[in-house]
Parts: C-alpha cells; sequence; structure tokens
C-alpha cells in the first residue's frame, strides 16, 4: 500500500508518507509486545544518517521535478493547441476560398460565355467603342479650344462640328430602318423585339447623340467674337447648356424604359409591369428634380455678378511687377484679391472655373465650384 501511494499519490502526499516511514525506521526501537525501549546506539550513526536521508531526499525531488515538468508539458500542450485554434481558418475564409476555387474551375466557362455574347453583339460592341472614341477626342479638343481664348482657333471648333455632325449623320443613315431618331422626339424605334440589348442599344446610341449636340452648340458660343461675348462670362453659357443638356437626357429613356418594363403583351404580366413602372417613376421623379433644381442654379449663375476682388490700383500693379501670373502679359483689368495677389480680371474668371483657391498663395477664394463652366461635357452614361 506504500508502494502503491509512491506511485499514485501527488507530490505531498509521497513526501509526508517517505518521511513518517523514515521515522519509523530511524526512530526509537519498540519490541512486539514488550515495553518501550530506546533504539541501541550504532558505531556509524552519522555515517548511517547520511546513507538513510540523502537517497530519500534525492527521490523526492526527483519525483517534485518530474510533477512539475509534467505540468509544464500539460501547458505548453495546452498553449500549442490554443495557437493551432488561433491559426484555424475562420468561416468566411473558407467560403472565400471555396468562391475563388470555383471561379478559378468556372473561369474557361466564363470566358466562352463572354465570347459568344460578344461575338453576338459585335456590331454593337464596334459602334459603341467608336462613338466613345469620338466623344473622347471631340471633348478634349473642345476644352483645349477654350483654354486659348484669343487664340483659339475657329476652324478647329468647325472641324469638331463637322465631325460631331457627320457621325451623328452617319449612325442614323446605316441604321435607318431601326428608325433610331425617334427617340429623341419621345417616340418608339421600329425594332422587332425590344429586350434588354435592344434597350441599351437605343439608349447608348440617343445618349452620345445628344452629348455631340451638346458640343456643337457649345462650339458656336466658342465662335462668337469677344465683342460680343466676353470671355470672362463664356463659362457661365456653358454651364447653363451643360445643365439643360443632362435635363433633356434624363428625359429621353422614359419612354424606352416604360416599353420595356411593360413587354410586348402588357396584359400577361399587367400587375408587375404596373409596380415596376411606379417605382421606375419614384425613382426618376427624384433624379428629374435634381436636374432641374441644378438648372435653376445656373440660370441664377447666369444673371449674376460674381466678383472675385476689388480693383487694383497702380501701386499694386508695381508691386506685382506688372505682369500677370497666370498670361505672363501685362495686366489687363487688374483685379486684387483678398490676399493682395493681382491678376488679370478675365484670367482670374478662367481659373476659378477650374480651381477653388488662389494660384500663388492657394488661399480659398470661391466657396463651390462650378463644374462645366470649362466647356467640359458630361460623359456619364445615361442608361435608365
Amino acid at each position: 500500500m506504500k508502494a502503491a501511494g509512491l506511485v499514485l499519490g501527488s507530490p505531498p502526499e509521497v513526501f509526508i508518507q517517505m518521511t513518517a516511514s523514515a521515522r519509523e525506521d530511524g526512530g526509537p526501537h519498540r519490541t512486539e509486545g514488550g515495553p518501550f525501549l530506546p533504539r541501541p546506539p550504532q558505531h556509524h550513526h552519522h555515517h548511517h544518517h547520511h546513507f538513510h536521508h540523502q537517497p530519500l531526499q534525492h527521490r523526492t525531488s526527483s519525483l517534485l521535478q518530474q510533477a512539475t515538468t509534467a505540468a509544464g508539458s500539460e501547458r505548453h500542450s495546452s498553449r500549442e493547441e490554443a495557437q493551432e485554434d488561433q491559426s484555424t481558418p475562420a468561416p468566411a475564409l473558407s467560403e472565400l476560398k471555396a468562391v475563388v476555387t470555383w471561379l478559378q474551375r468556372g473561369f474557361p466557362f466564363i470566358l466562352i460565355l463572354l465570347a459568344k455574347v460578344c461575338f453576338q453583339h459585335k456590331l454593337g460592341i464596334a459602334v459603341c467603342v467608336g462613338m466613345v472614341s469620338t466623344f473622347a477626342y471631340a471633348n478634349s479638343t473642345f476644352r483645349h479650344q477654350v483654354s486659348l481664348r484669343e487664340d483659339r482657333s475657329v476652324f478647329a471648333a468647325l472641324w469638331i462640328v463637322m465631325f460631331c455632325s457627320g457621325n451623328i449623320v452617319y449612325i442614323y443613315y446605316t441604321f435607318s430602318h431601326e428608325e433610331l431618331h425617334n427617340s429623341l422626339i419621345f417616340s418608339k424605334p421600329n425594332l422587332n423585339s425590344f429586350d434588354f440589348f435592344d434597350l441599351i442599344w437605343v439608349v447608348g446610341i440617343t445618349d452620345f447623340v445628344l452629348k455631340y449636340f451638346t458640343i456643337g452648340l457649345k462650339c458656336f458660343v466658342l465662335f462668337l467674337p469677344k465683342i460680343l461675348l466676353a470671355f470672362k462670362s463664356r463659362g457661365k453659357f456653358y454651364l447653363l447648356i451643360e445643365e439643360l443638356s443632362q435635363l433633356f437626357r434624363a428625359l429621353v429613356p422614359i419612354q424606352l424604359w416604360y416599353k420595356y418594363i411593360m413587354g410586348e403583351d402588357p396584359s400577361s404580366s399587367y400587375f408587375l409591369g404596373a409596380t415596376l413602372i411606379i417605382i421606375y417613376s419614384l425613382c426618376k421623379s427624384f433624379d428629374l428634380c435634381g436636374r432641374v433644381a441644378a438648372v435653376r442654379k445656373a440660370l441664377a449663375v447666369l444673371c449674376s455678378s460674381q466678383s472675385y476682388g476689388v480693383r487694383a490700383g497702380s501701386q499694386q500693379c508695381t508691386e506685382a511687377g506688372d505682369v500677370c501670373a497666370i498670361c505672363q502679359a501685362e495686366f489687363r483689368d487688374p483685379i486684387a484679391l483678398l490676399c493682395q495677389h493681382v491678376f488679370c480680371e478675365e484670367c482670374l474668371c478662367l481659373w476659378f472655373d477650374r480651381e477653388r483657391t488662389c494660384p500663388l498663395c492657394r488661399s480659398t477664394v470661391v466657396d463651390s465650384l462650378r463644374c462645366w463652366k470649362d466647356g467640359t461635357t458630361s460623359a456619364h452614361f445615361q442608361i435608365y
């Protein structure tokens, strides 16, 4: 039983049992059934004590070390398990890996599907690429001509008008059997069917045609001589033309979407079509309200005269070097800003059509920047 206690007991119990047994072996001697007698002295008492107690302490310390080592290994293993639990991927990460794996396996089939769709609509894609390229070229060229002011080229502006007009005539002549021009007057084009791709086709062509018209109208403003319309006031007209264009572009797709939502036979899905039309009308009404508000603000800007500073005196011009920092020429109608920097009035008007801060110190002069005053036409695709 004592041996079992040594093996199965905890380290403190083992120590207590072994100490008690040592006391029984080395304590006073008592014979069975006789009187209590002291243990007879031995000759090598100190040597005997050394041999009996030192191995006992050594065994006790070794058992304690083993118990401590076992506890430490348990704690180490528990820390490793915790680290393994932390390194285990979360369910969201596992799902993401599964999605990526599925995409890798299905990528060839997706390419096949896209290739098939592109081949079926190759003509529409080619026309779309051509119209986008035409718009980008005309828009960037017109902006460059606006920035030149007196050095603008009338022939370049005339070329832009002819180029955009030629594209419009070519598109409508090529697809004359579809009568795509009817959508400009809120009428239906002549199409055998009207699915989603047909809707995108008609809306896209009409939107680009209206953008070309917008650039053409701005070119006529660019044609005007300085005597009729000062350069500092032209940005207001560009802004008004752009806002009116965006309003009209937002109105054109309405009847096309109504036709698409109701379908060829409205009676087959009357409830669904009516519900979708109500939702579309609500969303469209919010968009149109924003467009109308933008037109009203553009009219207010056109009718108001905005001053960025006060007239600069001769002393201020002399201190500024008698040279405008924007055009690098002598001052013409110099204006001094609140930061006391002096510039030409026309240069400032053109500068603040694009920026809000002083050209030199970058202090804020204009609270809100009005887009489209530099002659830019919106590239936004009005699909709905």
